[in-house]
């Protein structure tokens, strides 16, 4: 691998000893010119291994990306995988009709500037604790602290026939039931993860989860929320929140076997209107890993990825071939920019020593035809029996 210093002395080198002064700010350059390079092909000294950062439950469907992530190669589970382990990508609105119907798929998808997963992978179904479809639907939800307005709503709703809303006047009101049908938890006792979906008509400071046996002696508390299950902020709309059973404080002794309470409560600085609370569920996920391409192509002597270099002794993550189309990729931008006597000629013998991958010329050429792109691509199906 090469250093930045090294790589700075042969883009100098190349540019018939041209001072860095004259090149204007060459880290930049280096940027520019390797996410070019990174437009053109996937180089294999650039592909990551790393767990997605939440465990993967059924019927929670979005995930966190790592900040590099530039292509999907791979997804798979870290215990036992076999070979019916194949996951395929989908394009965005395949993925969502077909999310009933078909597993083991993902899609690559953005919202306001951040990307995320979508996958659908099932393996331990959870256990929903209450479904919240009426205020009396499973026992009785009822206003804690000085909320108002406890009611149906069957409008806003994620599934079923309805949600439960409420007001919050002051914070720390919630809603609350303890005459549910208990529910046996034995096996997600301290392993599960809960999720419970909140609309929201404002962000607000945190939320917080309690159950147990009761609410007043026997109970666990979750850790304060500040971002949905998959670490987005909040934001006004249906919100998936996690709280994790791991984390939680207990109180007393809860039996986990009979969990028949719950309650959830929300701070903020002002009072909110219409907050829906929709589908408590505990459910135990498993760990993944994802194999990707990564967009960064510079690591610190630490060995952290970065964006953009900060030190000359900070490397480059190509290898030879890689590093000799990065170079002449340098060349062509330094070039172009710098505008010498000599920069015509540069600038055209770069590109005809790069070539063109789509066509097979050049370096670019023969890289591509010895390391083909491994990446997944999104396939949708020719007949949509879910279309009429």
């Amino acid at each position: 691998m090469t250093t930045i210093g090294e790589a700075k002395f042969h883009i100098k080198r190349l540019l018939h000893g041209a001072k860095e002064a004259s090149i204007g700010d060459i880290d930049y350059l280096i940027e520019r010119a390797g996410n070019t390079m990174l437009t053109k092909i996937d180089p294999i000294s650039t592909i990551r291994i790393s767990a997605l950062s939440n465990l993967v439950h059924d019927d929670v469907y979005n995930y966190a990306l790592a900040s590099d992530f530039k292509k999907p190669i791979d997804l798979f589970p870290q215990d036992n995988r076999s070979s019916r382990d194949y996951v395929g990508r989908r394009f965005a609105e395949d993925f969502d009709l077909l999310k009933e119907i078909e597993e083991k798929r993902v899609s690559i998808e953005s919202n306001d500037g951040t990307k995320y997963l979508r996958l659908n992978w099932r393996s331990r179904g959870g256990k929903v604790l209450n479904s919240l479809n009426d205020v009396d639907d499973n026992g009785t939800w009822i206003a804690h602290g000085s909320a108002t307005g406890v009611a149906q709503d069957t409008i806003f709703k994620v599934s079923g026939n309805g949600s439960v809303k409420f007001n919050l006047v002051a914070t720390g009101d919630g809603i609350q039931n303890t005459t549910m049908t208990q529910v046996d938890l034995t096996d997600e006792d301290e392993v599960a993860d809960i999720f419970v979906w909140v609309y929201l008509p404002s962000v607000p400071t945190n939320i917080t989860a309690r159950w147990g046996n009761d609410l007043t002696t026997n109970y666990w508390t979750s850790t304060a929320q500040t971002t949905q299950a998959d670490a987005t902020a909040f934001k006004v709309g249906w919100n998936l929140v996690k709280f994790s059973w791991s984390s939680a404080t207990e109180t007393g002794t809860v039996s986990p076997s009979t969990i028949d309470s719950f309650r959830i409560t929300i701070a903020n600085s002002t009072a909110m209107t219409g907050i829906r609370v929709d589908n408590i569920v505990f459910s135990i996920g498993r760990p993944f890993d994802i194999k990707y391409y990564s967009k960064y192509f510079v690591k610190n002597t630490s060995g952290t990825w970065l964006s953009r270099t900060t030190s000359d002794n900070d490397i480059l993550v190509f290898d030879t071939d890689e590093s000799q189309i990065f170079l002449l990729e340098c060349l062509n931008a330094a070039a172009q920019q710098i505008e010498s006597e000599n920069s015509t000629f540069d600038v055209s013998w770069a590109r005809t020593e790069l070539g063109d991958p789509s066509l097979g010329t050049g370096l670019y050429g023969k890289y591509q035809t010895e390391h083909p792109s491994q990446s997944k691509k999104p396939k949708t199906q020719w007949y949509k029996a879910y279309r009429r």
